[in-house]
């Protein structure tokens, strides 16, 4: 019970943080909130590890019997003469193969994204959280280790994490806790008094993440406002800064000249200096994504699966946001070299 004492604490501690609700507190829920996350699909990644034990270690055992079949050492090849033929050790370490996680791969589930990728595998997380709790991470990354804050949305995605992470909570499968001491005051609200909630603790992850999520709520009408709004506002100002960028471009420009600027190459000399040059050039990208983008965004407003709302907002981010950062950077130095002037 312990065990899930700890993320409990870390739930009700965002729950607190969530109803102060300024910018520095909702940063540390997210921090908590990622933290909590991760420390569950750990134990998830861990208990699938502790039920191919047995097979593990089976298919090891064969693969150095394999081996020492192989060996150029004629006493390896006598100890490795003896049980299956080579047939039926092949047949069975190729079976064994089928249902274990490798060494290789269990030691890649240590990352974020490639151990929600392996419990999406094994069908222990849905496929559609993937995408949110992956870009949800990184929002934590940039808060925690860049000093970056989403001001703008750093409620919604609060609040979208913390339903998030109350999904993955439900999945959390205990087990049986034996001889645990009497749990802090976080947990124990959730218990009934009952011996029932000690002796078969299966169902309290569930019960727990229920009525966290019924506490904190997820107005998805207003965090969906929010992050529409958000995305249209940053793209308007995308396409002002492409627009900003051609008007101050020397000896003019025509329209999508902005947006091939943004693309060339670094030693493209040829198309810095030479504006056919620059226009005769393929680019991933032209205008038509922009209009894309903000069909996409608008189509947000009809939205109604919580998941794929913030599945799409982390897709169009992905999109747009390197080309975003070259425009602003772009505009900067239009402005600082017109301030010099």
């Amino acid at each position: 019970m312990k065990r899930l004492e700890l993320v409990i604490v870390q739930f009700e501690e965002v729950k607190r943080l969530i109803e102060v609700g300024r910018v520095p507190q909702l940063r540390l829920a997210h921090i908590l909130l990622d933290s909590a996350v991760e420390l569950i699909m750990h134990r998830m990644a861990e208990a699938v590890f502790d039920a191919e034990r047995f097979d593990f270690n089976r298919l090891q055992q064969l693969r150095r019997l394999e081996a020492m079949r192989k060996s150029d050492k004629p006493l390896n090849r006598q100890f490795g003469a003896s049980g299956p033929s080579d047939e039926e050790l092949r047949a069975e370490i190729q079976r064994l193969e089928k249902v274990v996680t490798s060494t290789t791969q269990r030691k890649k589930t240590t990352e974020f994204g490639k151990r929600i990728d392996f419990l999406v595998g094994k069908n222990k997380l849905s496929q559609d959280l993937a995408p949110v709790l992956k870009k949800l991470h990184d929002y934590r990354n940039e808060t925690y280790h860049r000093d970056q804050h989403r001001v703008e949305v750093i409620r919604p995605a609060v609040l979208i994490y913390f339903d998030a992470a109350c999904t993955v909570l439900d999945h959390y499968e205990l087990g049986m806790l034996i001889g645990d001491d009497s749990p802090g005051p976080e947990l124990a609200r959730f218990q009934d008094g009952t011996s029932s909630d000690r002796q078969n603790p299966f169902e309290l992850s569930q019960r727990v993440a229920k009525q966290l999520r019924e506490e904190v709520g997820l107005d998805l009408e207003v965090v969906r406002a929010a992050l529409v709004d958000h995305l249209l506002g940053r793209l308007d100002d995308l396409e002002w800064g492409l627009a900003y960028i051609e008007e101050n471009t020397f000896g003019g420009a025509i329209p999508g000249d902005g947006m091939r600027s943004m693309q060339i190459e670094d030693d493209d000399l040829e198309a810095i200096f030479d504006k056919q040059a620059l226009r005769s050039r393929k680019y991933p990208l032209t205008m038509k994504d922009v209009r894309s983008w903000i069909e996409r965004a608008t189509a947000m407003e009809g939205m109604e699966d919580k998941h794929a709302l913030f599945a799409e907002l982390a897709a169009l981010e992905d999109a747009f946001e390197d080309l975003e950062q070259k425009v602003r950077k772009a505009v900067w130095e239009i402005d600082e070299a017109a301030n010099m002037g």
